[in-house]
């Protein structure tokens, strides 16, 4: 009887864990950046394939980086849609939700866009009246984007309100108008609401929302 003896070069090898499979948890763990948990998802894929059979190990770590490549970058997404709906659009469209809300007759919309109370003139009269006075003046209202070419515009801060022009469009043309925002409210809380609203007319006059207190008393007066 004889032994079976291994030829040299020939024993069996443990399997490498592919360097695909790593590299692919290393990319979905960088969640700070989307197109690394993107190439982290397609990385994962290669590794599955050339790990297929056992040929290589890792396996396990491309389903892993997989999940976490598609957690992360779902997570991302809505963080970006987030970001875009509360901060980003109302810096650029400025009043525009609230000036649908009005001119539609949402009188309650309109004042929640604002900071300030009742007391101190953002009541539903004052703001009906507002919304009715543009729509005789300029017809429906469009929409509104920040207008880059005002010297007034600067950048907002945390620590006071933003203040920049706006240019409305309106049935009948565009009007200038320049809007001061609350960035965050006496608490320290994110706040992103109008502190006033000022619409410029050079023939008509201008407009105040909310309207000035002098011009509250006249009207009461008359009343």
């Amino acid at each position: 009887m004889t032994n079976a003896m291994a030829l040299p070069g020939t024993e069996e090898r443990p399997a490498r864990t592919s360097a695909l499979a790593i590299t692919s948890l290393i990319l979905s763990l960088v969640v700070c950046c989307p197109l690394s948990t993107i190439a982290g998802i397609a990385v994962g894929g290669a590794a599955l394939f050339v790990t297929r059979g056992g040929r290589m190990r890792g396996r396990w770590l491309a389903f892993v980086a997989i999940v976490l490549g598609v957690t992360a970058t779902v997570l991302q997404g809505a963080l970006v849609e987030w970001a875009w709906r509360t901060i980003y659009e109302p810096f650029v469209t400025g009043p525009q939700a609230a000036l649908r809300d009005g001119m539609r007759g949402d009188g309650a919309g309109f004042q929640r866009a604002f900071v300030a109370t009742i007391s101190e003139g953002n009541t539903p009269e004052a703001a009906q009246a507002f919304c009715e006075e543009l729509k005789r003046r300029y017809g429906s209202f469009e929409s509104s984007q920040m207008d880059q070419t005002s010297a007034g515009s600067r950048p907002p801060s945390a620590v006071e309100s933003f203040s920049t022009d706006y240019l409305l469009e309106f049935e009948r043309g565009r009007v200038r108008s320049t809007a001061r925002m609350q960035i965050v409210d006496a608490t320290g809380q994110f706040s992103l609401r109008f502190e006033e609203l000022t619409i410029h007319d050079d023939v008509r006059g201008a407009l105040h929302y909310p309207p000035p207190k002098e011009s509250t008393e006249g009207d009461n007066g008359k009343r």
